[in-house]
């Protein structure tokens, strides 16, 4: 009989296999065993193994694994990429700015050189273009980060496109002159540039496109938040046409006779049948959950263990799992400003960041208290049962929540700068030269380092503090990776919006945007306000959530060094998912690998207090979060209160 198994390891047509959903899901667990599979499978052809995400933990899970020669593996640094791709192409750069219309070089040069250190996300990019272009593996297989960071990398195709459209609009004049008055047609260096790298964006997205030779494995677990995110991917691959005809649901409970198991699986059932609701069309593949990671030979035989999921035929319950936690943190003070809470993806930085407003709120009734999500991927709205929108929305009387939308509140800032520009130009054609300046000057917010948007965003909470609209914010941050990267990026948008005031002021007699200015002179204001607070450990505290594997702690410890450097030192770690010991052969393998990882971070972090959580029911909705929020804390004292 021979084994059914996913189409993504038999398709030989295939050129890319993503692997992405929630954090914390198994996606490099799965993408590593795939990898292995087909390598192992067609020794005549070459496989890449490559990580997108910024925690990249492929090589790891591939230690004392013995690879096959056919296959390659990478965790492609975004930072050197970013080295690399200034080395090849900051020569041109430079000349493209120095064919600049009204600006002069010094002034295209230094916005483009301040552009370049935020290119590192789209240099990754282009440089997995240039990896499909040439060709040299039959098949590239990605490990994705986290929902958020993955949906950037699959947008990057249009936010590359305008900055070469700025770019090209720089050599326009230039190309126009050439071909007017020395009557040269041909395409130069800098035009062949320009078209080489459109040529890379277009045949990555024409693959992205392709079903034939690229797909998207929704990796999830079957629990209610992953199947609201993996839904939410879902609909975004749709709306890029990117093929997602499988997915996997990992960590499967077995039917057997203990009670922790039983309650486990009537909760994962009751998640896949909404899944199958609301994802009706992939084929769902089940791999269960093992008593130990996965790791040599049983990640080289994992897909042995996957079978193809039917109905979902819910069970009665069995006994509802009460929360239990050990070692409780103490609540923070009522003089905090800022809290936040840090951790690799699927760890439950939501689940805390709810739980602990839901708590300060109990013990700090006059407090006005506003939960704000930066995670791309935003899941208030899913753990507290509540509709929340990119506005601040009650939950509770002294309790809000927001979901920023980055991309959306920069579209409008383009827009509206654009319009301001078109107003201008109106009243000043006499001035500009109004076929290339114009075009220029359009595209000038197009070169702005990426990653903007996201800053502007977070800069809503200082917003929110100085205007006294609430005296407490507790942000849900993005996965670790993207929390660091973001919070690098104040300073580098601080010298850009210096040099982009210096060039209104020059030509303030050629320019005038009021609108704009305004805006940016704000944006700066709050970026220093932002980064004064971020490093006062009066005013702000951030808190690490972590789960007991040896990979989760081991990037914990990476990111609290990261953390350090920034200036923002975490004060207390919970280790969240903890399977308690019972009488069942699964839970007590799981119950001791895990108390090992948990004697390592107490030798990790001998002077914090670590709070450890044990699996539990699902505590979404305000009345388990609440509940959870009373366990997690030590009660304040009337000191702390005030």
């Amino acid at each position: 009989m021979v084994m059914a198994l996913p189409s993504f390891l038999q398709q030989p047509s295939l050129k890319i296999i993503f692997f992405g959903g929630k954090g914390g899901v198994g996606k490099t667990t799965c993408a590593c065993a795939a990898a292995l599979r087909l390598a192992t499978d067609n020794p005549k052809q070459t496989f890449l193994l490559i990580s997108t995400d910024p925690a990249h933990s492929i090589v790891g899970t591939l230690t004392d694994i013995a690879i096959p020669n056919n296959l390659s593996v990478r965790e492609l640094d975004s930072a050197d990429a970013l080295h690399d791709f200034k080395a090849r192409y900051e020569k041109l750069f430079v000349e493209i700015a120095d064919r600049g219309t009204f600006f002069d070089a010094e002034d295209l040069h230094g916005l483009m050189d301040l552009s370049i250190p935020g290119m590192d996300e789209v240099a990754a990019y282009l440089e997995i273009g240039d990896l499909i272009k040439a060709g040299r593996y039959h098949c590239i297989i990605m490990d994705t980060a986290p929902t958020g960071h993955t949906l950037r990398l699959l947008e990057m195709p249009e936010l590359v496109h305008r900055w070469l459209l700025a770019l090209d609009s720089l050599l326009a004049k230039h190309r126009f002159i050439r071909r007017h008055y020395a009557g040269n047609q041909a395409l130069d260096h800098l035009d062949r540039f320009l078209l080489d790298m459109e040529s890379t964006v277009q045949a990555m997205q024409t693959i992205l496109r392709d079903k034939h030779r690229c797909r998207f494995v929704l990796v999830m677990v079957a629990e209610s938040m992953s199947v609201e995110e993996s839904a939410d991917l879902a609909r975004t691959l749709a709306h890029q046409h990117i093929g997602m005809s499988e997915l996997v649901v990992n960590q499967l409970l077995p039917v057997n006779d203990c009670l922790h198991c039983q309650e486990g699986r009537r909760r994962q059932l009751l998640a896949l049948e909404d899944a199958r609701k609301r994802l009706p069309n992939p084929v769902f593949w089940g791999l269960p959950l093992l008593p130990k990671d996965p790791s040599g030979e049983d990640l080289n035989s994992l897909w042995c263990n996957v079978i193809q999921l039917g109905s979902f035929e819910p069970l009665p319950p069995v006994a509802r799992l009460s929360a239990q936690v050990e070692a409780p943190a103490p609540l923070p003070p009522a003089s905090y400003r800022l809290f936040i809470f840090a951790g690799k993806g699927g760890v439950g930085k939501t689940t805390m960041a709810c739980a602990t407003a839901l708590r300060m709120r109990e013990c700090y009734p006059h407090l006005r208290i506003l939960l704000f999500s930066t995670d791309p991927a935003h899941s208030l709205s899913d753990a507290l049962g509540v509709s929340i929108g990119p506005q601040p929305t009650a939950v509770l009387p002294g309790l809000a929540a927001q979901e920023i939308q980055a991309e959306a509140a920069f579209d409008k800032i383009r827009e509206e700068y654009r319009k301001e520009l078109e107003n201008f130009l109106a009243e000043t054609l006499p001035n500009l030269d109004i076929t290339f300046d114009r075009e220029v000057l359009e595209h000038l917010l197009d070169m702005a380092p990426p990653g903007l948007d996201e800053i502007m965003a977070l800069t809503t909470v200082m917003e929110h503090l100085e205007k006294g609209a609430y005296d407490l914010v507790v942000m849900d941050a993005a996965p670790s990776g993207h929390l660091i990267r973001l919070l690098d990026l104040p300073n580098l948008i601080s010298e850009w919006l210096k040099l982009f005031f210096s060039l209104l002021l020059k030509y303030r007699k050629v320019i005038r945007l009021p609108k704009l200015s305004g805006r940016l002179v704000r944006l700066s204001r709050e970026l220093k306000a932002l980064r004064s607070l971020l490093v006062d450990p009066k005013m702000t505290a951030l808190w690490a959530i972590t789960i007991p594997t040896r990979l989760a702690l081991d990037k914990t410890r990476e990111m609290v060094d990261n953390l350090n450097r920034i200036g923002l030192n975490p004060g207390n770690i919970f280790i969240n998912q903890i399977t308690p010991k019972r009488k069942c052969n699964l839970c007590e393998s799981i119950n001791k690998r895990q108390l090992i990882q948990i004697e390592r971070a107490k030798t990790m972090f001998p002077a914090k207090n670590i709070t450890l959580i044990y699996l539990q029911s699902d505590p979404g909705g305000i009345t388990g979060l609440d509940q959870l929020g009373n366990l997690l804390y030590i009660e304040a004292s009337p000191e702390a209160a005030r």
